[in-house]
């Protein structure tokens, strides 16, 4: 009989971009695909107990050993470890090889969590080639005695720690960022890692230089995408108006310019949405030149920007690198082309105190009374995130009178978000049902 493997992996919020890329990446590997089954479930493995009767459904029977694959935040760390320890042996009914491997952001801001839960491999940073490795190795190692060797990426931790190789990056855009085979599909990458360094975000702390797929890559795999799935095409990268920039700071317009027009051209493409979820734009990149050649290609009549806060004193403490000036001038220029903001808030950051509370309430207020006009507030609650230098801080506590006003925003169609649940006043969607 020829020995097969099984991978499972949950595909539900808010993993499932990764899962589309990664798998896309792994389906062009015709040997993976001989020796593996890959089974993408539609809710995380941490919540198995919970659905059961989905798993006594796989035939576990028919593999020789099951692979057991997560993609964590840091917001479902929680939840991991709650699984992790009050069921550590939960799958081993069904199988007794099991090998539990993790990565995603969590993963590479902080593997040291991992040592004492009941996983064997970790994969930090991007995950592709470790990712593919691990299931070479697997599958050609003996399994009576499990001797790995140390590969780009992994990090082991049974039966003993070995830290790895350095990982290897891969060339962006060589595979699709979507799954075709497994039928996972997802926003179309077109960039990675950021230049900066903001004290509260993971992006720019793990990966500081940003890398872009080519444009006739990424028009390939759009029209590759919309003959399977796609009519319309949403993209992934952390400044959508920085793509094609070799700096990731000033802005390439002729880029922008070349990629949005090749797509229109794509017949089956009835729509484009560039700049808002699950990307964004960052304030100062909002320039008249860039709105004159991407409106009339784009579908969407609103981008999100991050903002963080209305305070320039704590703009320039957690190393934002704008100033709230380039966001009333982003939405005052947006607001001429027709084009609605969505601008995302921070509360309860480091270093917080009334001056801020105060150019927060005035932002808001100007927000409520139309005297900034065509707005909506994103909200977020400030959380400690590993691998920044914020890390050790405490989470945000949020001031009552932020929490009045945003209620009278939310009421009038003009503010959303979860910075109720991020600061534990309600569960989270992350919470297991």
């Amino acid at each position: 009989m020829i020995k097969k493997g099984l991978v499972l992996f949950g595909y539900d919020k808010p993993n499932r971009y990764s899962w589309s890329i990664l798998m896309g990446y792994l389906e062009n590997n015709s040997q993976l695909m001989e020796t593996y089954d890959f089974i993408a479930l539609p809710f995380q493995l941490y919540k198995s107990p919970q659905h059961s009767s989905k798993i006594k459904e796989i035939p576990f029977q028919n593999y020789d050993f099951v692979v057991l694959a997560f993609s964590l935040l840091s917001i479902q760390m929680n939840q991991f470890k709650e699984f992790s320890k009050s069921t550590p042996y939960f799958f081993n009914q069904f199988h007794p090889k099991i090998f539990t491997v993790a990565g995603g952001p969590h993963v590479t801001a902080s593997p040291q969590e991992f040592q004492n839960l009941n996983v064997d491999f970790l994969i930090p940073g991007e995950g592709e080639i470790g990712f593919s490795q691990l299931l070479h190795t697997l599958y050609n190692a003996s399994q009576d005695l499990l001797n790995y060797p140390m590969l780009n990426g992994v990090i082991q931790l049974k039966p003993k720690y070995s830290p790895g190789l350095p990982a290897k990056i891969i060339e962006l855009g060589v595979t699709p960022s979507f799954s075709e085979k497994f039928r996972l599909f997802g926003p179309i990458e077109i960039s990675r890692g950021c230049p900066y360094r903001c004290k509260f975000c993971q992006t720019g702390c793990s990966s500081n230089k940003m890398r872009h797929v080519p444009i006739q890559t990424v028009l390939q795999n759009v029209k590759r995408a919309s003959e399977v799935k796609f009519d319309k095409v949403w993209f992934l990268t952390p400044n959508a108006f920085a793509y094609g920039s070799p700096n990731g700071i000033t802005p390439n317009i002729e880029a922008v310019q070349e990629l949005l027009t090749g797509i229109s051209q794509i017949n089956s493409i009835k729509g484009i949405y560039f700049g808002t979820f699950p990307s964004e734009v960052r304030p100062e990149s909002v320039t008249r030149e860039m709105l004159e050649i991407v409106t009339p290609l784009m579908t969407n009549r609103k981008l999100l920007i991050g903002a963080q806060t209305a305070s320039n004193r704590l703009l320039k403490s957690i190393a934002r690198g704008h100033s709230i000036e380039d966001v009333i001038t982003a939405v005052d220029l947006m607001d001429e082309f027709g084009i609605g903001a969505e601008i995302d808030f921070i509360f309860g950051l480091p270093g917080e105190i009334e001056e801020d509370i105060q150019a927060n309430i005035s932002f808001f207020n100007q927000v409520l009374t139309n005297k900034v006009k065509n707005v909506r507030i994103h909200t977020h609650t400030f959380m400690p995130l590993p691998g920044t230098p914020f890390e050790n801080e405490n989470p945000g506590i949020i001031d009552p009178r932020i929490s009045h006003i945003i209620g009278k925003l939310a009421k009038a169609g003009k503010a959303y978000g979860e910075y109720q649940a991020q600061a534990g006043l309600v569960k989270t969607r992350y919470d297991q049902k």
